[in-house]
């Protein structure tokens, strides 16, 4: 059997157009298959990115990819505490997604890459030498799979969430501020966001476990006289990465793998970096004919992610099991102490688990929450930091 592309990539998202780029860069012939009409729609993604997460995928910030610059973070608390980081030395920027993967999709089709429109996976099958891949309007073969088609590629039953995203228009906001509003009651297990992409336009997204987000994000605008331009609903996982990211001659890439951050869902640069990892490992492959160098970019990813994401898990499960009462005492003693600046100084953006150490710090110094966070699992957290 002769195969019609060496690889095939199922998704057009950010991870399959990177692996697409990646593969197609060392002349071998690839096949992006995507189901919607457009690259880059729906923009289900909210699009916070840090300058040195972007330039570490070979992309560079620029006004057709930007929409704008974070420099504030401002968390709220389920009663009203509020507390204000300073984010300028993260440089964080927010992406136009849609743009941003067209982006990708130039350079990929610039080195060769196929990119075949409104053409949804129906069926895989690798039993033979060759994966086939079949679609409504016709079946290819090829020697390895990219599976980077997202959520649906997972079969967990637990770590998702309901999410939904509007973009509104509104003045209550300040542009280069970014607002969190924590609420276990409201938005069980994670928290609404506030991401503005210019001086009236925002992203306002809801997330959590058996909500309605739509109610959610309705009630919070009705008294902001804000407007609603688009809405779009998505899950979200935080369930952590999987065991394997490789099975036979299929590869699993970005949220089809589970790369999204345990902490907020966010997967542009931890599911990107796995797609250039898999990327490289996939040529690697092909053009030594060594089927085992697959397995390179599943021990690359977890060296660099393992531990990280292990933290941020059980930061998660904690948060979890916290009670309104607890998140308002512990905004309310970040507020007045000096772990602001510290989180300012040393917190970065695409490793969580700096600053959930300096968070940590908070309630180790106050007995009566470090009591009750014990029972939660925080000698769990402490000696994840010690390994």
């Amino acid at each position: 059997m002769e195969s019609d592309f060496d690889v095939i990539v199922a998704g057009g998202g950010v991870c399959g157009l990177i692996a697409a780029k990646e593969i197609a860069s060392s002349n071998l012939r690839v096949s992006v298959l995507e189901e919607n009409f457009e690259i880059g729609i729906p923009e289900r993604c909210a699009g916070l990115i840090s300058v040195k997460a972007l330039t570490s995928l070979g992309l560079f910030p620029s006004r057709k990819i930007v929409n704008n610059e974070i420099k504030r973070a401002l968390v709220y608390s389920p009663l009203g505490s509020k507390v204000e980081i300073n984010a300028t030395k993260q440089k964080i920027v927010v992406l136009n997604r849609r743009e941003f993967d067209r982006e990708i999709a130039r350079i990929a089709e610039k080195y060769g890459a196929f990119i075949d429109l409104g053409q949804k996976v129906l069926n895989v099958d690798d039993k033979d030498k060759l994966v086939r891949v079949k679609t409504a309007k016709y079946e290819r073969k090829a020697k390895i799979l990219v599976d980077a088609r997202g959520l649906s590629s997972l079969r967990s039953k637990h770590g998702f969430l309901q999410a939904a995203q509007y973009d509104i228009q509104g003045s209550w906001f300040e542009k280069d501020r970014v607002e969190v509003y924590l609420d276990n009651k409201v938005s069980p297990g994670f928290f609404k966001w506030l991401i503005p992409l210019n001086e009236d336009i925002a992203r306002l997204g809801v997330a959590g476990y058996r909500i309605n987000p739509y109610e959610i994000l309705d009630e919070f605008i009705k008294n902001r006289k804000a407007k609603v331009i688009k809405k779009v609903a998505s899950p979200i996982f935080v369930g952590g990465a999987l065991k394997n990211f490789v099975h036979g001659k299929i590869v699993c890439v970005g949220d089809a793998a589970g790369q999204t951050k345990p902490t907020t869902g966010g997967g542009i640069f931890t599911g990107g970096v796995g797609a250039l990892l898999a990327g490289k490992a996939i040529s690697r492959s092909l053009i030594n004919d060594d089927p085992l160098a697959l397995r390179d970019y599943e021990a690359e990813w977890k060296r660099i992610f393992g531990k990280e994401f292990m933290i941020m898990k059980q930061a998660r499960k904690i948060y979890e099991r916290i009670d309104n009462e607890r998140i308002e005492e512990i905004i309310k003693k970040l507020s007045c102490s000096n772990i602001l600046n510290e989180l300012s100084d040393k917190a970065d953006f695409d490793y969580h688990s700096i600053g959930i150490s300096q968070i940590l710090t908070i309630i180790r110094d106050y007995p009566s929450l470090a009591l009750d966070f014990i029972k939660l699992g925080l000698s769990t957290l402490f000696n994840l930091f010690k390994s």
